[in-house]
């Protein structure tokens, strides 16, 4: 091989070494500023009313999450395995029991009204038919 032909192809070489340089500082300053800018649009995306001086009004249909300060116990919800639980027991035998008829029945339409009447216990009193009392 020849000595020149050589020396041609390092200065090629060369000559394309520093086009790809000034290239790559090119890109590198475009990456830089293209990143600055989604920087930007991102803060411009997350500000709302409470961290800008932006209205209330701008924050949209968004609701934040709610965040509870209570810690995780490890428990199910609700009542929990060999709780006897507290409860109104139905009793059989009531205190007092009544009869108990709208003021403006009289006695001839009793019988309407006795049969209107459903059974209902509490503890207090039992509320039965007026049919079967008569």
């Amino acid at each position: 091989m020849p000595v020149n032909v050589t020396l041609e192809m390092v200065q090629q070489l060369l000559e394309q070494n520093a086009s790809l340089l000034r290239q790559n500082e090119i890109l590198t300053a475009t990456i830089a500023e293209l990143n600055q800018t989604i920087q930007e649009l991102k803060e411009q995306i997350n500000k709302n009313s409470k961290n800008s001086s932006k209205p209330p009004s701008s924050d949209g249909y968004k609701k934040p999450a709610p965040k509870s300060l209570r810690k995780p116990s490890g428990k199910k919800v609700g009542g929990q395995d060999g709780h006897q639980g507290i409860h109104l027991a139905v009793i059989t035998a009531p205190d007092e029991m009544s009869n108990i008829c709208p003021p403006h029945v009289k006695d001839a339409s009793i019988i309407r009204c006795a049969k209107a009447l459903h059974v209902l216990r509490r503890n207090a009193m039992l509320l039965t038919r007026l049919l079967q009392s008569m």
